[in-house]
């Protein structure tokens, strides 16, 4: 998950004593992790990732998930590569190759590591390395999700309920994780 039980807590004005909740709670966590890294079509954990890439046809070539913490293998049309062939640019998942990579489809395999440590609450867990803003946008998605799932307006008088038909994630959300 992309926030913790715990932090999270605090901004549902849930006790972290108040143990009531917090399937409700890791469940909506889930959903909102799942859907802004659907949304920005990568995955955040700190793990091994295999991608099979089309050639660029220019010196820069861009990796799923980041940031990038190696490179373990890279293939370009078949033959492995040196890692002095390249440069990683972490941050932005990105591996720059002076010579240039080739243009076409599916030429190149790299095995990288890549992501970030998530929250968690279990005990001696390493410390997050995920930026703020996500987890806050996990947070934030998560509560309205908790709050009013689905609804977009509703009126107690004669009782009327608008669902949300929209698709994606809300604005704030959206500005959050800047897509």
């Amino acid at each position: 998950m992309l926030a913790s039980l715990n932090k999270t807590k605090p901004f549902l004005g849930v006790s972290l004593d108040d143990t009531s909740q917090d399937l409700e709670i890791i469940l909506a966590l889930k959903a909102a992790s799942a859907a802004i890294e659907r949304e920005t079509n990568r995955s955040y954990e700190h793990k091994p990732y295999r991608q099979t890439l089309d050639g660029s046809g220019t010196q820069f070539l861009r990796l799923r998930n980041f940031p990038v913490h190696s490179v373990s293998m890279l293939k370009v049309e078949g033959k492995e590569q040196d890692s002095g062939s390249f440069v990683i640019e972490s941050e932005n998942g990105m591996l720059f190759r002076r010579t240039g990579w080739p243009c076409g489809s599916r030429l190149i395999d790299v095995e990288y590591l890549a992501g970030y440590i998530l929250p968690s609450d279990e005990a001696g867990a390493p410390e997050a390395t995920l930026p703020e803003n996500i987890q806050l946008a996990c947070i934030m998605f998560a509560q309205m999700l908790l709050r009013s799932p689905g609804v977009k307006s509703e009126r107690v008088g004669d009782i009327s309920v608008t669902y949300d038909d929209s698709k994606g994630l809300p604005d704030v959300v959206k500005a959050l994780i800047q897509l």
